[in-house]
């Protein structure tokens, strides 16, 4: 097991590592606490039921398409009256011309991108189709949204993602790229309870920006010393051990959401999943 092991300090390419138990994932998980790292070289996670899934955005889940990314601009512009009235919140106007760039510079494009991270962000967390990928910089938020649902006998997933392990980050308007958002949101209150962080995966192509599949990023083999991942599997039978230890550190469904709906689920949880 230690030779799979990287904990990215000598920036290798991304890892597979099967943990057999959820105390060996542990053990595993914790080579990524380092008291020198940086403020801006945070480790950030994301669970998954099936570590069959691929890491994809609910937007690509729920329509198999090339999306440029100002005609999803222009849906979520079209859901905005109604998300306002609603919530009595109020967001900036999406806004985003859908004439060609003919530079594709990705300091302004990032720049307009972020500019409307408020609302994507609050869509995101409410179930709209989004392009964004959420992530924790929480190792046990993320598992408990790995283990709550995993019925199965397979394996779930929790992945570790670091984007800066340098101060500095490079790239091509030509080749997919990862943007990142957060933690300073003014957004839906789940951001603050899942200690929620975001990517999105971008690419120019012919004049125009879309949105790409982050396992194009991923995918590749790393030596830019940049957006580092890996993915731990561990038994989807450990599930009710996880979701013990989470009930007593506070986090389940009710902490994670504020609902009556999640104070139901933790209720269904305690009196008939651990009591089995």
């Amino acid at each position: 097991m230690a030779d799979a092991w990287d904990s990215g300090k000598d920036h290798k390419p991304s890892r597979v590592i099967h943990a057999a138990s959820w105390e060996e994932f542990e053990a595993q998980i914790k080579k990524f606490d380092d008291p020198t790292r940086k403020p801006w070289d945070e480790v950030w996670f994301r669970g998954q039921a099936d570590s069959e899934w691929p890491l994809s955005t609910t937007l690509e889940r729920r329509l198999d398409k090339k999306w440029m990314v100002s005609a999803y601009f222009n849906l979520i512009s079209e859901v905005h009256p109604a998300i306002e009235t609603f919530t009595d919140g109020r967001f900036a106007r999406p806004d985003w011309p859908e004439e060609k760039d003919p530079s594709g510079e990705p300091i302004f494009f990032e720049k307009r991108l972020r500019a409307h991270a408020t609302y994507l962000a609050h869509l995101r967390h409410g179930g709209f189709p989004s392009p964004l990928l959420d992530w924790t910089c929480s190792v046990y938020v993320a598992a408990y949204f790995a283990f709550h649902r995993a019925r199965h006998d397979g394996n779930v997933a929790i992945y570790a993602y670091r984007e800066w392990p340098k101060s500095s980050k490079v790239g091509s308007p030509w080749f997919p790229s990862i943007v990142s958002f957060g933690p300073n949101l003014k957004t839906h209150k789940r951001h603050f309870r899942q200690q929620s962080r975001y990517t999105a995966c971008v690419q120019f192509e012919d004049g125009r920006w879309y949105f790409t599949p982050h396992d194009r990023v991923f995918g590749q083999k790393n030596h830019l010393e940049q957006d580092l991942l890996w993915k731990f599997t561990v038994p989807a039978s450990e599930r009710l051990k996880v979701l013990r230890f989470c009930d007593k550190v506070n986090l389940n469904e009710f902490t994670l959401f504020d609902t009556e709906e999640g104070l139901l689920e933790l209720q269904a949880t305690r009196f008939i999943d651990l009591r089995t």
